[in-house]
Parts: C-alpha cells; structure tokens; sequence
C-alpha cells in the first residue's frame, strides 16, 4: 500500500510540474495514454491523478470532452442565502466586479417567464442582460424579464447597464416594493451555446444554471430570471435560516 501511494504522489507531483510549465488555464491536457507515456506510469494510475487533481480543482474532467486545466485564479464564494446584489456580494468577498457587457430590450415573454408573471406567453416584457465579472474574468451571465409596469407605474431599467444600479435597487426604488424573498433553482450543466461564447468557457465545460425568482412583500413576483455561473471563478454558498 506505502508503495502504491508514493507511486500516486510521485505522479502527482510530476503532473503538476508538466501542468504549470506547459498548460494556461483553460488549455486542454492530453489524452490519459499520452500522459501515461510522459510520466512513465500506468493509465490506471494516471485515471487516479486526474481524479485527485479534479477533486482539488486543479483541473476539469468532462466525460467524452476531455480534461482541462482550471483557472489558478482563487474563487470567489458567494452565498445566496440573502436578498443581495451580486455585486454587493462579490464585493463583500474582496473581490472587484465588474460589468463586461449589458444591454436592456423589449421582447416577448417567455413561456416559464409569463406563467411566473401573470402574463400571456410572447406579452412585451424588458430583458436586462448582463455578463458580470470577478477581477476582470466573466464569471456570471443574468438575463432578467420584468413587466412593463407594476401596479400601473411604467417601468424604465435602462439604468441596469451600470454595474452601479443593481435589479433589487431598481426594483425598490422604481416600484416602492423591495425584494423581500427569492426563490432560486440550482441545476447542474455543462456549456453549450450561448453560454460558451458569453462565459468563454469550452462546450462541455461544467456549469451552474440558475432560476430566480423575486417577490414583494405582498407576496407579487416582480422578475424572473436565469442565471448561468462558472463556479471556477464562483463559489455558491447556501444557507437556511428561520
């Protein structure tokens, strides 16, 4: 057994010097048998390296993809437990956020959107989209829909392409309602589409989508919104409390 760890470790150790010397974060590492050839060790005990790596978050393994090296940038955790900004939660962490594109639209409701709402599905809402990121590296793609009006006040989130207005400010000032609770739906999956060109992450690289929904106080959802996250650059942090 003492023999067989210090193999692994050895290994490890190997890898770990080839990653650093030759791979940026992002670039894809070889296939598990040229690797075995470079280090000089079994396939199997390669498989078992990579697996250590990926638990320690050096790199990302995606089944039929391939294995990438992470981002040595340290993570940064968010907890999701409060009705915060994002913003304000990035912050609050040491880190700064920033806003690398933004744009606010006219467009018919979604399906999933106008049932949340109370809306007839295609019925015109504002889409607020927004690519937030952590010390200059896309972290969080949002893309908010919101009614026109609430309670017969015109809505104007025009202002939402600053990283300087956050949704729940807007929504408290423009409505007199703050956000008093949001419902948030986590699901695993891996980037396809237009979550790899805005996040700049590979197809196939793991993600966190996101479904949020905000309330006011009289119980009036407000927005809905989906959000993706790389949790490379991201850690999300749930708590429960009475």
């Amino acid at each position: 057994m003492a023999r067989r760890e210090t193999t692994l470790q050895a290994a490890q150790g190997r890898l770990r010097v080839l990653i650093d010397s030759e791979f940026q974060p992002g670039d894809k590492l070889p296939n598990e048998r040229d690797l075995a050839e470079q280090l000089e060790v079994s396939r199997a005990t390669v498989r078992e390296v990579l697996g250590q790596l990926a638990a320690e978050g050096v790199v990302t393994r995606t089944w039929g993809i391939g294995t990438f090296v992470h981002d040595t940038a340290a993570r940064v955790p968010v907890s999701i437990g409060d009705v915060v900004a994002l913003r304000d939660r990035i912050t609050a962490s040491g880190h700064r956020p920033a806003l690398h594109d933004a744009s606010v639209t006219r467009t018919g409701c979604p399906a999933d959107c106008a049932e949340v709402l109370g809306l007839p599905p295609g019925a015109p809402v504002w889409q607020v989209d927004r690519l937030f990121a952590v010390d200059e590296v896309a972290a969080a793609w949002i893309r908010d829909h919101l009614p026109l009006s609430v309670d017969g006040l015109d809505l104007d989130p025009s202002g939402l392409v600053s990283i300087d207005l956050d949704l729940f400010e807007f929504l408290a000032n423009a409505t007199g309602m703050p956000i008093r609770r949001a419902e948030i739906e986590l699901s695993a999956v891996l980037a396809e589409g237009e979550a790899v060109d805005r996040l700049g992450v590979p197809v196939g690289h793991p993600l966190v989508s996101a479904t949020q929904v905000g309330y006011s106080p009289q119980g009036a959802a407000l927005f809905h919104g989906h959000i993706t996250v790389r949790t490379d650059v991201l850690t999300l942090k749930i708590t429960r409390g009475g």
